[in-house]
């Protein structure tokens, strides 16, 4: 995907996994592009320092199980070189985030989940048009995938993400009107609320 190299982005709920092969692809991928890095590794923790045309920039990782986790919100980037690494590590690692990108006069809100976009919104003053959504955002892999995951501590702070992500969904459909969403949703939701609990027993 181009997203471009003279706009501006801007990355909510971002959340990625990372196994150490592919954080060592990504640290490298951003010194590629000419990006300055350092980095600091605690036992719990793992500090990348981006260094950007904003300025320095940690991004800080908590380690589980010898997986990394990125989770950050509101996150401006307007150094384009470091916005595609990071949309590329996103898709690779099957994350989930907002992104709003500034257009001229409007943005667009890019919603990926498991590292595919599934909606596209362009919001203009107080007008919001759906560009693109798709129709299904889970694959049965996926579902294999979620209910083999044998450590409710990865899967549980990965579910509540979800769980915002969805509620936010729902608001803007019941803000829209829009019925088949709001099923949709609502649906959504309960099978989401089924999961936490069985996780949380």
């Amino acid at each position: 995907m181009n997203l471009g190299m003279e706009l501006e982005y801007e990355y909510d709920n971002l959340a990625v996994w990372f196994d150490r092969k592919t954080l060592h692809a990504m640290v490298q991928a951003l010194v590629e592009a000419g990006v300055s890095v350092t980095w600091k590794e605690f036992p719990e923790q793992f500090h990348l320092l981006v260094n950007t045309t904003d300025g320095l920039s940690d991004w800080t990782m908590q380690r589980l199980n010898g997986s990394y986790k990125l989770q950050v919100t509101g996150v401006p980037v307007h150094d384009s070189r470091v916005a595609l690494v990071l949309y590329h590590f996103v898709e690779r690692a099957k994350g989930h985030a907002i992104i709003k990108v500034r257009v001229d006069d409007c943005i667009l809100m890019k919603h990926v989940q498991y590292g595919e976009v599934v909606r596209i919104v362009e919001i203009k003053g107080a007008e919001e048009k759906m560009i693109y959504e798709k129709f299904c955002n889970v694959t049965m892999d996926q579902v294999i995938a979620a209910l083999k995951r044998r450590d409710s501590e990865e899967r549980i702070p990965v579910l509540r993400l979800e769980l915002d992500y969805e509620l936010a969904t729902l608001f803007d459909a019941i803000q829209a009107e829009d019925q088949a969403q709001i099923k949709k949703s609502m649906e959504i939701l309960k099978e989401l609320r089924r999961e936490m609990l069985l996780l949380e027993v």
